[in-house]
């Protein structure tokens, strides 16, 4: 499992460089305002939680689910009202045109989630075993 780890953090770094180029214009089309701000916090938060779950530290991989969270579901709709969407790393979706606008699930990003969720559950139980009932003694 610690090499799953390892590569789960090796992949969020990945992600996280891709993030920040996003953020500072160096890949696709430059970001401005808010945008700019959310992506590159985004791409920080990454970054710090993949150097942290290198380290094999449980606080990097709670830094990789809210890394992940936000980068799972986008929403455009189509009258230019308030939309929802974080681009950083690899993505693929499945995108639902929805009468008022588009719903996009992240299918890379909910799988790397699901992986770091789980990766944390058995770090969680490893670190806090469940007492077993007492053995009776002879």
């Amino acid at each position: 499992m610690q090499e799953f780890e390892k590569w789960l953090a090796r992949v969020l770094l990945l992600n996280s460089a891709l993030a920040l180029a996003v953020s500072l214009g160096l890949l696709g089309e430059p970001q401005y305002g808010a945008a700019l701000a959310v992506l590159f916090s985004v791409a920080m938060l990454g970054f710090l939680a993949a150097v942290l779950s290198l380290k094999r530290m449980v606080s990097g991989l709670a830094g990789g689910i809210l890394y992940y969270l936000p980068q799972s579901v986008s929403y455009f709709p189509y009258d230019g009202s308030w939309q929802f969407s974080v681009k950083a790393g690899v993505s693929l979706g499945l995108v639902a045109r929805l009468s008022h606008g588009v719903f996009v699930l992240n299918l890379v990003a909910l799988a790397l989630l699901a992986a770091t969720a789980a990766v944390l559950a058995w770090r969680l139980r490893a670190r806090h075993p469940a007492s077993s009932p007492a053995q009776p003694t002879r």
